[in-house]
């Protein structure tokens, strides 16, 4: 009968002794499970802020080419515009001056004698220029043409541009200090023309071929500061230094 007291008393000691460490056990394993987890996290959080700045790196520099694209489309836009606005003007001129011939007239075409020429309108006047240059290519006589125009019409829409004209066929037959001085009065005298870039760059090229260097870069730069993205200045870049 003692003996099996004691038995029991000695078997309920020992469950109670093994039983007693658990808890200590169990909140030291927690204990370090939570750090690892913690440390994980912060690695995780750190590799998304990494992410998260070369993702905004590249968004910027998205942002920064497009808008370069941008900039580029809207010259073309604007020089594209130009051309057709000039296309739309000739076309309408050379309608306007094909109703006004006969049919003979159309069919020999003379060289103008002065009266005649006093009696071309504005229009037609312009027209009858620019055909001799660019059409029926008579330089030799496309020069008096226009020279006439500008001296009739000083204040045409369409002096500015027999300007640019007459500086490119002086400056083709070789005479360029006319030429330049054709293109200077250009760029002075009329600031919101189309061909003001041209005339600033033609000038550059001028003034680089008599062998102003500091000139010319002073004309190139003038070109792609005030019209950048034009062609005149795609042009100018090439000549910068």
């Amino acid at each position: 009968m003692k003996r099996a007291v004691i038995l029991a008393a000695l078997l309920s000691w020992g469950a109670q002794s093994s039983a007693a460490p658990a808890p200590v056990v169990e909140v030291t394993g927690n204990s370090q499970l939570s750090a690892t987890d913690l440390s994980g996290r912060v690695e995780r959080l750190e590799q998304l802020l990494r992410a998260q700045s070369q993702s905004q790196l590249r968004l910027e520099q998205m942002v920064d080419q497009m808008q370069r694209e941008i900039g580029e489309l809207r010259g073309q836009n604007e020089q594209q515009s130009y051309q057709l606005e000039q296309m739309v003007e000739r076309q309408r001129q050379l309608y306007q001056e094909l109703t006004k011939r006969q049919a003979p007239a159309a069919a020999a075409p003379a060289k103008p004698t002065g009266p005649a020429v006093q009696s071309l309108s504005e229009a037609d006047s312009y027209t009858r220029a620019l055909n001799l240059a660019t059409k029926e290519r008579r330089f030799d006589d496309a020069i008096p043409a226009f020279q006439q125009f500008i001296e009739q019409y000083p204040e045409s829409s369409y002096t500015a541009n027999a300007y640019y004209w007459l500086g490119q066929l002086l400056y083709n037959k070789g005479e360029i200090d006319q030429a330049r001085e054709m293109f200077s009065t250009l760029s002075q005298s009329y600031p919101n023309s189309g061909k003001r870039a041209d005339a600033l760059l033609k000038q550059g090229l001028i003034v680089q071929r008599q062998g102003d260097e500091a000139a010319a870069q002073k004309f190139f730069s003038q070109v792609i500061e005030q019209y950048a993205g034009s062609s005149a200045a795609k042009i100018a870049q090439k000549h910068i230094k």
